[in-house]
């Protein structure tokens, strides 16, 4: 093999130099190296193209290169094309898949110089081959991993950056580019001008957070506001570390930055619904709180349970006190609508109740007091309110009810269960003057339950996909089918809920309050106590109402 260029000579020095050349080239094994004739055909071998192509000299020697080529590219006549755009140009590169003896296939880096003869006539080519198959992996697993980082970048809101030292140049990747709004042609800046995306309000400290930590080698983190070029704020997390060289001298600082915009603004809603749940909770206890009373010949229970619609505040209330003489007053109301406002009147009214039962109002001046303080309390004239009051009498044989528009109780006696035949006024806050409520009084005996309830209770259907209400007839059906049974208060209350449920086919849509209060069979034939007899009553035993929705 005559190396390219070796002039002839009578001492015989160009033939040393070709041996010698030779020589070179057969050891070579990294590259395949090797001579084709004018038409293309192999001309010579070396070990390098022996290991990359598989063949032995013997085997390939005057074959064609497009040996070497895929059988689509071969058919295609692309070795021919190679060949004479080397004649053509003198010189030819390019990389794409060869074939091996094998058939195993691999990417090579080609280039094929056309070789001329003195007179500047083709001899033919010098060909080299170098197998980058490894390389080419390389690249491309390179590549995918920076993708994967930009998407992860992306994805997380986080964006990294640079800052080369002995440079002073600041260059960064697509995704901090994105979060800074800049030119996505743009991707590196001094200091100095990477420093003027930040606030102007925190540039100052930005800069000398950065500049502290390139001096003394130390992490860093900040959180401050960037501006956008369209003049939008968006709030940064960046921190980062220094890189120093083999002398520990520092050269570059490596940093992230996280978009945290979003994130602040979640958190300030989620701070703010815990604030507002905070609120609506002490609103809930102030319009269901616990109750409890003292005499041993009365059972109260209570239940509450919010509609479907969760989320919003309920404005149900219910209450009891007991007065000095042994009466024990009950109240059950509902504020129209849902929010922290209607339940702010729903507590409202609840303390004017007390104040006014507590001051001896009868049951008209009781319900006109409370009309007022609605008409006062009330965030719009759309609000209204609807009221029971119920006042049981010393010796738990009387029952007084009063009604502001709100669905009668129902009365457990004797075996039957009905609606209690008391006059219904309209409810609170639908007249401007005063309204002559009555109320009325019913024997209810030695042995009896009072159920008072919310609409949401007899509004639900009465069978999934029916448009028929419950109703008050379809509840005093359920009541009087429980109380054939040896149940207490809670067992009847609790089967009533499920009742009503299992007819609508799930959850109310509206809220639920319950009050039940009744005499009980172990204590129907006990007297009034005395004063005395009270306070010791009280000591000794109490019926209490516990905290939550059920009672």
């Amino acid at each position: 093999m005559t190396p390219p260029g070796a002039a002839r000579s009578g001492d015989g020095s160009a033939e040393v130099a070709a041996e010698q050349f030779r020589l070179l080239v057969d050891r070579v094994r990294e590259y395949a190296i090797f001579l084709l004739d004018r038409d293309g055909r192999v001309a010579s071998w070396n070990a390098g193209a022996e290991r990359i192509k598989g063949y032995q000299a013997a085997e390939i020697l005057g074959k064609h290169i497009s040996h070497f080529y895929p059988p689509e590219d071969a058919a295609a006549g692309k070795a021919d094309q190679a060949l004479a755009r080397a004649a053509r140009d003198g010189h030819y590169q390019t990389v794409g898949w060869r074939v091996r003896k094998d058939g195993g296939r691999f990417y090579a880096r080609v280039t094929l110089t056309a070789l001329l003869d003195e007179q500047g006539q083709l001899r033919g080519f010098a060909k080299i081959t170098q197998d980058v198959t490894a390389e080419r992996e390389a690249a491309r697993t390179l590549h995918e991993r920076e993708q994967q980082l930009a998407e992860a970048q992306a994805i997380a809101k986080v964006g990294s950056f640079e800052w080369d030292l002995t440079s002073d140049r600041v260059s960064w990747s697509a995704e901090l580019g994105r979060i800074y709004g800049m030119d996505s042609g743009t991707s590196s800046a001094s200091f100095e001008e990477f420093l003027q995306h930040v606030h102007p309000d925190d540039r100052a400290l930005a800069a000398q957070v950065v500049r502290r930590a390139a001096r003394e080698g130390t992490p860093f983190r900040k959180e401050v506001r960037i501006l956008r070029p369209d003049g939008e704020a968006r709030v940064v997390t960046s921190w980062g570390e220094t890189a120093r060289d083999n002398q520990g001298k520092a050269t570059r600082v490596l940093g992230v930055c996280q978009d945290v915009t979003e994130w602040l603004e979640r958190e300030a809603q989620l701070n703010e619904a815990h604030a507002q749940a905070e609120l609506s909770r002490r609103l809930q206890r102030g319009l269901l709180p616990t109750l409890s009373l003292r005499t041993p010949t009365l059972t109260l229970r209570t239940r509450y349970q919010p509609g479907q619609e969760r989320a919003l505040l309920g404005a149900d209330f219910y209450d009891a006190l007991e007065l000095r003489d042994g009466t024990v007053a009950l109240l059950l109301g509902d504020v129209a609508g849902h929010g922290p406002d209607e339940a702010a009147v729903g507590v409202a009214l609840r303390a004017a109740w007390r104040a006014l039962v507590l001051s001896d109002h009868d049951p008209g001046e009781l319900l006109n007091g409370l009309d007022g303080v609605l008409v006062h309390e009330r965030p719009s004239e759309e609000v209204f309110t609807t009221v029971c009051c119920a006042w049981v009498s010393a010796d738990r044989s009387r029952v007084t009810v009063a009604l502001a528009g709100h669905p009668p109780p129902l009365l457990a006696r004797d075996g039957k269960v009905e609606p209690v035949p008391v006059p219904s006024g309209p409810a609170l806050g639908i007249y401007d003057d005063a309204y002559p409520f009555e109320a009325g009084v019913i024997e209810v005996g030695s042995k009896w339950t009072l159920l008072c309830y919310t609409d949401g209770l007899v509004e639900g259907l009465s069978e999934p996909g029916s448009v028929e209400r419950f109703g008050i007839d379809a509840l005093s059906g359920a009541m009087a089918a429980s109380i054939d049974q040896p149940i207490g208060l809670d067992e009847l209350v609790d089967g009533l809920l499920e009742v009503v449920h299992t007819a609508n086919g799930g959850d109310l849509s509206d809220d639920v309050a319950i009050l039940c209060v009744g005499r009980c069979p172990r204590t129907a034939d006990l007297s009034t106590p005395s004063a005395d007899g009270a306070r010791a009553a009280g000591a000794s035993a109490r019926t209490q109402t516990p905290t939550g929705q059920r009672g």
